[in-house]
């Protein structure tokens, strides 16, 4: 699942969960086909809760909590169990660990005709001097844009988004080491490594997780 905000762009791989804050412009696509369930939390609620858009673990208890909420609707007494089960639901999105399938992109022209090329055509060796070419600025310029408009590094975000391609490759069925080449990474080795910092396991252990 895509989703994209005024401030950037989210995927939602299979497992996992995206928190949208109340009244943030959204557009929701899937890139497969796909279940997947939504509950919504009142406005008074929220004090503890994300305040932006995120990605985030989805636990085994936190799917339950989620499945329970739905059976149990929005009528149910305010000292009951059912609303127990909705407040510990509450808590236990606020503790829950955020992944990091954020790309926040920029508005000048310049910055956006990078990203928009970079989404085409993600390689991790490809250096700051292969895409300021293409923006028409200098490197330097570029770099000052990528910190000043998306609040990350160039190769931050340069490898946030090779990380979400990787994700998407490994679940349409592509092998570790094809996925790894196809980003531009020099070993399977090396993109195992970027992988399992970001995702806390590795890529081959991910994808039969997701596929079974």
């Amino acid at each position: 699942m895509r989703v994209v905000t005024d401030e950037g762009s989210w995927i939602s791989p299979p497992g996992q969960a995206c928190w949208i804050p109340s009244e943030a412009n959204h557009l929701v696509t899937f890139t497969q086909s796909s279940e997947f369930r939504t509950i919504s939390i009142r406005s008074d609620l929220l004090s503890d809760l994300p305040k932006r858009c995120c990605v985030m673990k989805l636990s085994p208890l936190l799917k339950e909590l989620i499945l329970s909420a739905i059976k149990i609707g929005w009528e149910y007494e305010l000292e009951s169990h059912e609303a127990r089960v909705m407040q510990l639901l509450i808590e236990k999105i606020a503790l829950e660990k955020e992944i990091p399938l954020c790309l926040p992109e920029g508005r000048d022209p310049r910055l956006k005709k990078v990203t928009s090329a970079m989404f085409e055509n993600i390689r991790i060796d490809f250096s700051i001097d292969h895409w300021s070419k293409m923006a028409g600025a200098s490197p330097r310029t570029l770099v000052r844009l990528f910190n000043e408009e998306t609040g990350m590094t160039f190769s931050t975000w340069r490898q946030q988004l090779c990380l979400k391609r990787a994700i998407e490759m490994l679940l349409e069925g592509q092998s570790v080491t094809n996925t790894a080449f196809t980003l531009g990474y020099s070993s399977a080795g090396n993109f195992t490594s970027m992988f399992t910092q970001a995702m806390s396991q590795s890529p081959t252990a991910y994808r039969k997780e997701r596929r079974t």
